[in-house]
């Protein structure tokens, strides 16, 4: 393995962003197959539930599921995240590429 992905691996803090990454990436991507409740749904009569055993998280004020909402939530921040990563390289690999066809020699060490 390489020296610098054997040391990242070792940096606790990389292993604990890696693990919340794929955690979200995986609720994210089983949202697509199934979401415990509906999240448009409200059921008044479930608001403010503790977390237990039909909803994992508990509820909000509207009875909405929490779990759901974040899962469905999540899928929206990654398209955000894809998004903004097109958009920076759509406009920063061309801007780079024109900076360095202007530049002039002299300036290159």
């Amino acid at each position: 393995m390489n020296p610098a992905l054997r040391g990242a691996f070792t940096n606790r803090s990389f292993a604990i962003g890696l693990a919340i990454t794929a955690l979200i990436v995986a609720m994210a991507l089983l949202s697509f197959l199934s979401v415990p409740f509906d999240v448009t749904d409200l059921p008044v009569a479930n608001k403010l539930k503790p977390p237990g055993s039909p909803h994992l998280l508990g509820t909000d004020h509207f009875g909405r599921d929490i779990l759901s909402m974040i899962m469905v939530g999540s899928r929206n921040s990654i398209a955000v995240a894809f998004v903004a990563i097109g958009v920076g390289m759509g406009l920063g690999v061309p801007l780079g590429l024109w900076a360095a066809a202007r530049a002039d020699l002299s300036t290159r060490r």
